[in-house]
């Protein structure tokens, strides 16, 4: 039986204050807060999103397509300060290929490889092995010893210590150096050899013959039949495998421990070099890693290793500076149980000032000449002494400690090549107004044309320096030789 329904009748509508519904109203106040919680909501995602990205991208940044979001610092350091910096210490154990994972071993080589996301740039610090220093005992007190056998210590004698072998070794450059590190990896022989191997080999331009009769990677003690044999680097550039580049890292029959320290590091910008130029840096950086996660014993976790990656591959090989600490080291003699260094801290502190510092100074490239134009006695070698320690490079600097007979009153800066970045770093350690900065088309600039050099500061009797609040936070002074 059918219904029919009655016709559809309009509801009548009010006239005046009356006639906007209230259900009306609540809907425009939904839809408002809903507009608003969402533009919130973006708004928090961003900030948080400004937060993290640097911690697991560091150096990156969201392009947004402005500068500038409320709620976040938009100012961006120059460069990273020695705290701010990403500091990687990276232990060759000195583990022969036949020998078990578990067999107790010291390091071989101790680098410290750190980055800075700020001015994109990165660097390799080696510490010799033999170097003598106080390694912490975990109980407050200090023995000492080589460097070498802190890993060895912390994870057979101390059997407790926060963080084994690597976590001592991490401590002990700290209280020495004053370089906290915040991540290790730790290396054996074959696990280098795998991961050369993985990049097809490298390339290195070998500067110096190397020869050893009687090379070996193996102890034979554990019944596998172990030979020693010649190797043989002729100068100039060869393409090495695994074994090869192990070889030429470890081999010092011909040398020394700092020759090896050198080889060592050659290695380390072809691994980098390699990597990038097949792009495994950053697109292989995951699968790498998973292949041999379980070899290489590291704390950096795996979703920090994509952002290190990115970041390694932003700064890129020719951007990696290596220092050797062996420069501040010098032999203790018979005061000290067998051949160990001791290290003066004041030129240890210059060459942490060349990595650690400013990495924009070595990428502007800059030769600077000072010219001592007062009566102090080796006052351009102290300013020299004051630039190393900013992150200048020996090479980058000459001293007229006599500025050929001529006295000023006024310092003056001459720049002769356009070194902007180092010019205005310069300026402002000396603290000179512009009007004391010469160009070269300047007459007065003409006497210092032929200076060979990029920049030349002329030190008048007026002359003060200070690396300011900023540039001295970056070398915080926690060393303990």
């Amino acid at each position: 039986m059918s219904r029919e329904l009655p016709p559809f009748e309009q509801p009548h509508k009010p006239t005046g204050a009356a006639a906007e519904p209230h259900h009306g109203r609540f809907n425009v106040m939904v839809m408002s807060g809903v507009a608003i919680f969402g533009l919130l909501t973006f708004y928090l995602s961003l900030i948080v999103g400004f937060q993290v990205i640097p911690i697991l991208f560091p150096g990156r940044q969201p392009d947004l397509g402005f500068q500038v979001l409320p709620g976040v610092d938009p100012d961006t350091p120059e460069h990273a300060t020695i705290r701010e910096r990403i500091n990687i210490v990276v232990l060759g154990l000195d583990l022969r290929r036949d020998e078990p994972d578990d067999t107790p071993a010291r390091t071989d080589s101790v680098m410290v490889l750190t980055m800075d996301p700020y001015s994109k740039t990165g660097g390799a610090f080696s510490i010799p092995r033999d170097t003598w220093l106080e390694i912490p005992d975990g109980y407050g007190g200090y023995t000492k010893d080589r460097i070498n056998v802190a890993y060895e210590m912390g994870e057979y004698t101390y059997k407790d210590y926060d963080g084994g072998g690597a976590g001592l070794v991490k401590d002990t450059i700290e209280h020495n150096f004053g370089i906290p590190i915040d991540y290790y990896v730790l290396l054996n022989f074959n696990n280098f050899i795998d991961l050369i191997d993985e990049v097809d080999g490298v390339d290195i331009d070998v500067p110096d013959y190397v020869y050893d009769p009687l090379y070996s990677d193996c102890s034979g003690a554990y019944g596998v039949t172990c030979y020693a044999y010649p190797v043989e680097f002729l100068e100039g550039p060869e393409h090495m495998d695994g074994e090869r580049a192990l070889a030429y890292a470890r081999v010092r029959a011909s040398d020394n421990d700092f020759k090896r320290i050198e080889r060592q590091q050659l290695v380390v910008k072809a691994t980098a070099r390699k990597a990038a130029d097949l792009g495994t840096v950053f697109t292989n950086a995951l699968d790498l890693y998973g292949e041999y996660k379980e070899a290489v014993k590291t704390d950096i976790s795996d979703f920090q290793i994509p952002g290190l990656a990115d970041l390694a591959q932003q700064i890129g090989a020719d951007n990696i500076r290596t220092v050797s600490m062996a420069e501040a080291t010098y032999p203790c003699g018979s005061d000290c149980p067998g051949a160990v260094l001791l290290w003066n801290k004041e030129k240890v502190e210059e060459l942490k000032g060349q990595l650690f510092n400013d990495g924009r100074l070595q990428g502007d490239a800059a030769t600077v000449k000072i010219l001592n134009g007062t009566e102090t006695p080796d006052f351009g070698a102290e300013f020299a002494s004051f630039l190393r320690g900013q992150g200048m490079g020996s090479d980058q600097i000459t001293i007229d400690e006599y500025a050929d007979g001529e006295l000023y009153t006024t310092t003056i800066i001459v720049d002769l090549e356009g070194k902007s970045y180092t010019l205005d770093k310069l300026r402002e350690w000396l603290d000179l107004p512009p009007a004391r900065i010469k160009k070269a088309l300047d007459p007065s600039a003409e006497p210092f044309l032929e200076a060979g050099a990029s920049i030349v500061v002329v030190l008048g009797a007026d002359a003060e320096f200070s690396a300011g609040d900023a540039a001295n936070a970056s070398l915080e002074d926690g060393s303990g030789g």
